[in-house]
């Protein structure tokens, strides 16, 4: 019995995979075409003062940056504990 539905599923799992392979090769390919290239005109002293304003806008980011960490990082420390001799009287 147990061999039997062995069989039986072994043989409809070839069977759709022969046909789903017969199908496969039966689709038509398609072609993709690349697309139409169209040819871009820019004004270069738009593009350069764009270019120069987002250089600008990075460098104040950073520079903001920057500072804020460097006053993290120069922040005045808690003293946890100090080394003093005291003197007993």
């Amino acid at each position: 019995m147990v061999a039997r539905k062995l069989l039986t599923v072994t043989a409809v799992g070839l069977s759709v995979s022969l046909l789903a392979q017969h199908a496969a090769g039966a689709e038509p390919r398609a072609v993709q075409k690349a697309p139409v290239a169209t040819e871009l005109v820019v004004d270069s002293q738009l593009f350069r003062s764009e270019i120069d304003g987002y250089v600008r806008e990075l460098n104040r980011q950073m520079r903001a940056t920057l500072n804020e960490d460097l006053r993290r990082e120069l922040a005045p420390k808690v003293v946890l504990a100090v080394n003093e001799l005291r003197t007993r009287s």
